[in-house]
């Protein structure tokens, strides 16, 4: 599955993160809260580096 829903994305058992089609990160046994905590680090991330 595919989503950009972090409550979603928390009944897998593992998450890949991807950007630009890379995995850039997984987590395993995700939960909704520490999926959109790792989301806002990517947005950090990419504000440093613009």
């Amino acid at each position: 599955m595919v989503t950009h829903d972090p409550a979603s994305a928390a009944y897998a058992n593992r998450v890949l993160f991807l950007a630009d089609g890379r995995i850039v990160d997984d987590m395993a046994d995700p939960t909704a809260d520490r999926v959109l905590d790792r989301m806002k680090r990517f947005g950090d991330d990419l504000a440093e580096v613009g």
